[in-house]
């Protein structure tokens, strides 16, 4: 049996990572902790001022994204690992993310969005 793709993209350098003609959001390695990471994507993927910085407000706009003008794909590359592996701030993130991830494969609502890992520090996280 194998095992699941991935959501996620892992890559050995995010800081190089580059995606032609998508809307590339970068979260910073030092943007580590809930209330700054949710500051970090809310200024940089422009949400609706309505967003409540939290888990539900951030899956929400995750997976709605209409505001983004008919961009075809947003990318989000994050930098260095917001949580420690043992966090359970970090499954939930995660979780948020793999179910945005699904929502904006080609075919589903539009733009596509793709989710960017460093390689390292993830300790086994696929």
């Amino acid at each position: 049996m194998t095992a699941p793709a991935s959501p996620f993209l892992f890559v050995d350098d995010p800081e190089a990572f580059d995606a032609e003609g998508a809307l590339v959001v970068r979260i910073p390695a030092g943007a580590r902790g809930k209330e700054k990471l949710l500051g970090v994507l809310a200024r940089k993927l422009r949400f609706p001022s309505y967003f409540g910085h939290n888990w539900d407000a951030l899956d929400d706009c995750l997976r709605d994204l209409s505001w983004q003008g008919g961009r075809g794909r947003v990318v989000i590359v994050h930098e260095g690992w917001p949580f420690s592996p043992s966090s359970p701030s970090l499954a939930t993130y995660l979780a948020i993310l793999a179910d945005a991830v699904a929502a904006h494969r080609p075919g589903g609502s539009p733009p596509i969005l793709d989710v960017v890992f460093p390689s390292r520090g993830g300790a086994g996280i696929a």
